[in-house]
């Protein structure tokens, strides 16, 4: 599943990823979380992460739980 927020507020951000995780509860998956170099170093440290890819895109995949504690993050935006 591939959320992504057409906003600049953070709570925007947030109220687009929790729908994101109740739909996966519901159809199962692993969320695609592309991410800013600088998020990289908070997303490696929370739960239930599959793997994570570096380079010129870093991403993070992840269950409904990763999605869910990383839009609790400070540093939480989802891409553009």
């Amino acid at each position: 599943m591939r959320a992504v927020a057409f906003c600049n507020r953070p709570v925007d951000h947030v109220v687009t990823a929790l729908p994101a995780a109740a739909v996966m509860n519901v159809i199962g998956g692993v969320v695609n979380a592309k991410l800013r170099e600088d998020q990289v170093r908070v997303v490696v440290f929370l739960p239930d992460i599959v793997t994570t890819t570096t380079g010129p895109w870093p991403a993070a995949y992840g269950s409904t739980e990763f999605l869910r504690v990383w839009a609790q993050q400070l540093s939480f935006r989802l891409l553009k």
